[in-house]
């Protein structure tokens, strides 16, 4: 009976502290998908990307409609070729197809190891202006997504975008993670 008692007083006591900490703590939320798909330094990686790829992804589209032009003439010419020359050309269309879907490969592994460095870089820079904007505005907790219901009211998505835009237009598009401290 009397460990019971303890234990009864010690989980009473424990609520009762538990409840005078939270009405004195400060949550947050925020949605850190709606902030890497928002901010301007997202943007700016999307366009470091494009650049950087733009030229290859016409490599080998233009690559691409080279095979498809010789399987096209393959089937316009091939009643009128020998077998020899049906066999030369459907060899050239099959040794053009493999090297299409080698360069497909090696440009696609290629795009996704720079969007994952991208988005790395930019995942950084958004917890560290999460983390900025706590700080500055004193919140206790900050949460994301994880979490079943958020009221607006405790939504601090926007002031940490409306940071990410601020820095933004500092001429610093996420190239120096370092200023966001």
């Amino acid at each position: 009976m009397n460990i019971k008692k303890t234990v009864t007083i010690f989980v009473m006591m424990l609520c009762s502290t538990v409840n005078v900490y939270a009405e004195g703590s400060r949550i947050g939320f925020v949605n850190i998908n709606l902030l890497l798909q928002k901010a301007p330094q997202a943007q700016a990686a999307t366009s470091r990307l494009e650049e950087a790829f733009g030229d290859r992804k016409i490599e080998v589209l233009d690559f691409q409609k080279r095979c498809k032009k010789m399987g096209e003439d393959l089937e316009k010419e091939g009643a009128a070729l020998s077998k020899q020359q049906k066999q030369r050309k459907l060899l050239k269309i099959r040794s053009c197809s493999s090297e299409l879907k080698l360069m497909d490969e090696e440009y696609g592994a290629d795009l996704r190891i720079a969007q994952a460095e991208e988005l790395q870089k930019l995942q950084k820079l958004v917890f560290k202006m999460v983390d900025r904007v706590a700080k500055d505005e004193q919140f206790d907790l900050i949460v994301n997504e994880s979490v079943i219901f958020a009221s607006p009211r405790v939504d601090i998505s926007r002031t940490v975008l409306n940071a990410l835009k601020s820095m933004s237009g500092n001429g610093d598009n996420g190239a120096s993670v370092e200023t966001a401290q």
